[in-house]
């Protein structure tokens, strides 16, 4: 390796978390190394870019692509979110009925099992084509043992009313903190940053690269 040049290498050590070692080569031929820690999450709050199947596009109805750039899927379940997160963690993931069931193939793509979960009433309804829905799904999942910290059990009914499309009350952002108060979290396709919090998405200043985690866990 040339005067100047540096590489990238990982390796696993007897700790839980692994470490990238920086490799820089000086002049004289002295190669030193420095340990970059590459962080891991306990905790994942997500609001998925959901694509449906939906092609309305009147004024005051219309699918979630009116609004911003949704995933399929495919793009959804390949996100290196695996690779982000601690042995025991949990994965707070919002869904609506019309996809519970591919849900479930992005909670397992991501390393989680399915544990229970939270309604939101919305108080407001949006037209279906099966019922007038007013409700969004909260599912919880785990990874390995990761039970709540603390024991308080919150009615697993919400009812508070929505209002711009897709925003989430913080009502359920503070509920996790409540429950899980100790641990790294990060929440994806965030449009703000929380206190306390680290974030991805293209709303959100300051958004972890979730490629670079890709890169060096693959």
């Amino acid at each position: 390796m040339r005067s100047g040049t540096c590489r990238m290498l990982m390796f696993s050590t007897n700790v839980s978390m692994p470490f990238l070692i920086h490799a820089v080569m000086r002049s004289g031929g002295l190669l030193t190394t420095k340990l970059i820690r590459m962080k891991k999450y306990k905790i994942i709050y997500a609001d998925p870019a959901w694509k449906y199947n939906d092609k309305q596009n009147t004024p005051k109805l219309g699918g979630a692509v009116k609004h911003y750039q949704t995933m399929t899927i495919k793009e959804l379940c390949n996100l290196p979110v695996k690779c982000l997160t601690e042995d025991n963690a949990v994965l707070f993931i919002w869904t609506t009925s019309p996809l519970l069931e591919e849900t479930f193939a992005v909670i397992k793509a991501w390393g989680f099992k399915y544990k229970s979960s939270f309604v939101w009433d919305k108080i407001k309804h949006n037209m279906g084509h099966y019922n007038s829905v007013r409700h969004e799904l909260l599912l919880i999942c785990t990874k390995g043992s990761c039970t709540p910290e603390i024991k308080k059990l919150f009615d697993s009914v919400v009812s508070i009313e929505r209002t711009e499309h897709s925003k989430k009350p913080k009502y359920f952002a503070d509920l996790i903190d409540t429950i899980y108060p100790s641990g790294n979290r990060i929440e994806l396709f965030a449009r703000d940053v929380k206190q306390g919090w680290d974030v991805w998405g293209n709303e959100a200043e300051g958004s972890v690269n979730l490629e670079q985690y890709r890169s060096h866990y693959a």
